[in-house]
């Protein structure tokens, strides 16, 4: 297949910088090279979390941004922009986004039943793999075969968001073997935004449980993955709410107000897609909920934590200012010149006076902080997230496969909901069989801290 038989109503729509033609070529490779790493560090995380006992989350979130830059550096050296595309965050129970502290003395230390979402990305030049994975901190190391499974509602609100981004994996893979016929479809419906969005909410309603603001499947671009700061256009997809609360309306037709969504233009093979689904467990009253949407919470039910400050910021390149502060002017020349778009996190930067600086930044709105978020409610809602990345990808050899660059093969904790899917589309999306789709993982490799950075952790 050459890039001019990708057309979209009779007329060519090439983006050569984005277009996957093939698992062979050097935008997919670098794709797979970034999903390789961020599957390496997932899966060395959560065995240091659930066979290694590391509890002190500081110690994790910096394990997790070293392995990152210490894996991209030894790829690609020719490419300038590379390494983390989302620093490490590991957020606890009903903290939804954005823990991932300065200084291991103040940091939470894991509990046993704790329900741990452990976040993390990876891109090779702009093309990033971003991943988050649930799993509950338990108190012994046992096979799961000799221990009782995790019931109630903490098993289904993970059951529900592992489900959940299964089947819109299927789902959106079903665009490729439905190509010939017709683009984007499956069982003579456009798959799109809205059809995801009924998948999605479907499984919610099973489980009974509630889906977080700030959740989305949406196509990605190189560089572009759904930043607060960035403004975009051609954004396709379904966002339930924005998690910003400069952002904070009700609506959930507005979505991130920088990121208007076509909900009804169909997933297409040769895309990337980013699956981020968060769900909570719900006990509160009517008003918790989204006017318009029943089965989402309302925005106003999110809350940044009190006393936790922001640690992780992004640069808004649509300000440019002149800053007085000379901390404030070394910092900018700092990220402008190492960061790029994506977020980083305050310690990875070398700029003396760096706190003040980025404070003065925020400030003056040239940077956004990404707030701790917690859900409000008594008692507190417990959140699960899952996150991957994945590649519709054509083939010269068969209809195609679903590369699923981070997440696959990392089994969710030992758990039994006594609720389960009814639904038959939704039946035939989760089983073996896969309604049909040919689904790749891409497997990560064996990664370990560098002998220096574990001295430094133990000290």
């Amino acid at each position: 297949m050459s890039l001019q038989e990708i057309v979209v109503d009779g007329e060519e729509t090439v983006d050569t910088k984005n277009a996957l033609i093939s698992l062979d070529s050097p935008i997919s490779m670098k794709y797979v090279a970034a999903g390789r790493i961020a599957q390496s560090v997932l899966s060395y995380l959560v065995r240091e979390v659930t066979e290694r006992r590391m509890t002190n989350v500081y110690d994790i979130c910096q394990a997790g941004d070293s392995l990152i830059e210490l894996e991209t550096s030894k790829i690609y050296k020719n490419v300038d922009e590379k390494g983390v595309a989302a620093p490490t965050t590991v957020d606890v129970n009903n903290c939804v986004q954005g823990y991932s502290p300065v200084n291991r003395d103040s940091a939470y230390i894991l509990s046993n039943g704790d329900i741990v979402k452990i976040s993390l990305g990876v891109h090779i030049d702009g093309y990033t793999s971003l991943v988050s994975h649930t799993l509950i901190a338990l108190p012994t190391i046992v096979p799961n075969d000799q221990v009782a499974p995790t019931t109630g509602v903490l098993a289904d609100v993970i059951c529900a968001t592992y489900l959940a981004t299964e089947a819109v994996t299927s789902l959106l893979g079903t665009v490729l073997y439905r190509y010939e016929n017709q683009s984007g479809c499956y069982g003579n419906r456009p798959v799109n935004g809205e059809r995801i969005r009924e998948i999605v909410e479907s499984v919610a309603k099973t489980f009974q449980v509630k889906i977080v603001p700030g959740s989305a499947v949406r196509r990605i671009k190189r560089f572009l993955v759904g930043q607060d700061t960035v403004h975009e256009v051609d954004v396709k997809g379904y966002m339930w709410g924005s998690i910003s609360i400069e952002a904070m309306t009700d609506d959930p037709d507005e979505g991130d107000l920088k990121k208007m969504i076509d909900t009804e233009a169909p997933a297409d093979r040769g895309e990337a897609w980013l699956v981020d689904i968060s769900m909570c467990t719900f006990s509160g009253l009517e008003s918790d909920l989204n006017q318009k949407n029943g089965l989402q919470l309302s925005r106003r039910t999110l809350k940044p934590h009190r006393d936790l400050k922001s640690t992780i910021f992004t640069r808004d390149y649509n300000r440019i200012l002149s800053m007085k502060l000379k901390s404030a002017r070394g910092v900018l020349i700092e990220i402008d010149s190492r960061k790029s778009v994506y977020p980083f996190h305050l310690s990875s930067l070398s700029t003396s006076g760096a706190a003040l600086g980025v404070a003065a930044l925020v400030n003056a709105e040239i940077m956004a902080p990404m707030r701790v978020m917690m859900i409000q409610g008594s008692p507190a809602p417990i959140a699960a997230r899952e996150r991957t990345t994945l590649l519709l990808m054509p083939s010269a050899k068969h209809v195609g496969d679903v590369v699923k660059l981070s997440g696959g093969g990392i089994k969710p904790s030992w758990v039994h909901s006594e609720f389960e899917v009814t639904d038959e589309e939704i039946i035939e999306l989760l089983s073996e069989k896969r309604a049909g789709v040919r689904l790749r993982n891409i497997q990560g490799i064996e990664v370990n801290m560098v002998k220096e950075d574990v001295q430094e952790m133990e000290v």
